[in-house]
Parts: structure tokens; C-alpha cells; sequence
């Protein structure tokens, strides 16, 4: 059986996530883990600095949470509190559960420190040992059934495919592949072109509905934004390629994430020993 986390601050994006985590979850035949983590010492916590208290409390809106969804679940919901720096301990409850998906909201507790905003949701998609989504509290509708697949010059581009794949047959949904144009070089265009029509190929070989645009512009985020304002898209997926070899994802990916108005997959690009890369990505 595989494994859902979900991370839970109790705010009303991170509901809004677990409302979207419990159709996924079905859609993969698997289990769900609420993790909340315990920060007692913030001066903007929920919660009393007593750290007792703290975890009382957590443990208990997290079972009520439990009782409220766990009956929409085909399968086990549990949760677990833990203590410690928010994106560590998320990270490790994914890796100890041998995850499947990390599931969050990117916007986390109001006021000047938002758990899953800023620095907390980059460096959850960076370190995740699993393919994550991000959830945004503005969306609200009730299935997935477009999935936006962009698509660039770089080789690592194509890797995403195949969990792509996965989760539009899982959740019965269609795939709009886009070339993203962020050049005039024709051999860069040509490039994209062809990875457009390899991916389409693959997409069509396996059954899935699929259909096949370009965009462009001057920066890749930019050209994703766009097209989602414009065409009705429910989710996108994205590389989550990391800056300078930090713990924080690229700009371009940040830029998605937190604007994006549908949730955002990332999935981790792997290393490759050779020019002729294959569709294999994480999950």
C-alpha cells in the first residue's frame, strides 16, 4: 500500500490541501499521514510557548481532522506530530514513510511567519524524497482533469513524463503538453520542438489524451502563468531543479509555486550518464 504525507499547520490552505490529498490518495489506492510540526519557542505560534500544551492541542485538531476526512478515505488516515525545524521534520516523516507524495499548502499560518510560504515550501520541494505537490488556497475545484506538462530545451525536461503519466491515468485526466519558446536561437526552438513531439509519442502510446502547444516569452515561469490564466488547467508539472547546488529551488520554480493559481507537482531531476536521456524521473 503506498503512503500520502500531508503536512497540516491547520490553517485554511492547509485544509484546502487535504480536501485535494484525500481524492489523490483514492486515485492512488494509498494511505495518508498528517504531519504538524511543533515550533513552541515562536513568538508567532498558535499556541503557548508551554510545549505540552502545544502538542496537546496539536494532537488534538489533527484527530478531529482525522475523524472529519478519514471517512472520505478508501483507506487508513493517521497522523503524527513531531518537533523540530518545519521542512526537516516534514522531509523526514515523508522519507521514514517511504512516501509516494508530499502533499502541502503554500500558505501557511497569516502574519509575519507562514510555515509553507517562502523559504519552508522551496526547501520542501528541494529536499522532498518524493514527488510534491503544493496546493494554493485558491483553488477550489473539485477534480483534476487538466494537467499542464511544460517543456523546455534542457534534458532533464523530459524526465517528468513518466509520473506525468501516472497521475493523469490515476486521476482519468488529459495532458496539455507545452513547448515554452524563451529564445529566438532555432536551434534551441528546433530542440523543443522535438522534445515536444517524443513526449506527445509517448503520451499517445499510452493511451492518455493529450494535445500539443507552444508558448512564448522571455522567461519560462512567465510563459506558464500566462497559459494557465488563459486556458482552464488544473494542475501543472514542473522540474524542481535547485539553485546553485542549494537547499532553495530555482527562481523560475519559485515563481510557479507561488503563483500559480492550481497546484504545482515537482519532481526532482536525476543525474544522467549520457546525452540520451530517457523519461525516467523521480517517482
Amino acid at each position: 500500500m503506498s503512503e500520502i504525507v500531508v503536512a497540516i499547520d491547520f490553517s485554511s490552505c492547509s485544509v484546502n490541501a487535504l480536501k485535494h490529498s484525500v481524492k489523490i490518495a483514492n486515485a492512488f489506492d494509498a494511505n495518508i499521514t498528517l504531519v504538524h510540526v511543533c515550533k513552541p519557542c515562536s513568538d508567532e505560534s498558535l499556541y503557548s510557548d508551554n510545549k505540552d500544551m502545544h502538542y496537546r492541542e496539536a494532537e488534538k485538531r489533527l484527530k478531529e481532522m482525522v475523524d472529519d476526512f478519514s471517512p472520505l478515505l478508501n483507506n487508513k488516515m493517521r497522523y503524527k506530530v513531531r518537533d523540530g525545524k518545519v521542512y526537516s521534520e516534514i522531509v523526514n516523516e515523508a522519507k521514514y514513510n517511504e512516501a509516494e507524495i508530499l502533499i502541502a499548502g503554500t500558505h501557511g499560518i497569516s502574519g509575519f511567519e507562514e510555515y509553507f510560504i517562502g523559504s519552508n515550501a522551496y526547501r520542501l520541494v528541494s529536499l522532498s524524497p518524493c514527488p510534491m505537490i503544493t496546493i494554493r488556497t485558491v483553488f477550489q475545484k473539485k477534480d483534476i482533469k487538466k494537467i499542464l506538462l511544460p517543456i523546455d530545451s534542457t534534458p532533464e525536461t523530459r524526465q517528468k513524463t513518466n509520473f506525468a503519466a501516472e497521475v493523469a491515468l490515476k486521476l482519468n485526466a488529459e495532458i496539455r503538453i507545452l513547448g515554452v519558446y524563451d529564445t529566438g536561437i532555432k536551434d534551441v526552438r528546433k530542440k523543443i520542438k522535438n522534445y515536444v513531439h517524443q513526449v506527445k509519442g509517448f503520451f499517445d502510446q499510452k493511451g492518455i489524451p493529450n494535445s500539443a502547444d507552444f508558448g512564448e516569452g522571455k522567461k519560462v515561469s512567465g510563459i506558464i502563468l500566462d497559459y494557465i490564466g488563459i486556458h482552464d488547467l488544473d494542475m501543472v508539472v514542473m522540474m524542481s531543479e535547485k539553485d546553485n547546488s542549494t537547499m532553495i529551488i530555482g527562481n523560475e520554480a519559485q515563481r510557479v509555486i507561488n503563483h500559480a493559481p492550481v497546484p504545482v507537482l515537482s519532481i526532482h531531476p536525476k543525474l544522467t550518464v549520457s546525452s540520451n536521456v530517457t523519461f525516467s524521473g523521480s517517482g
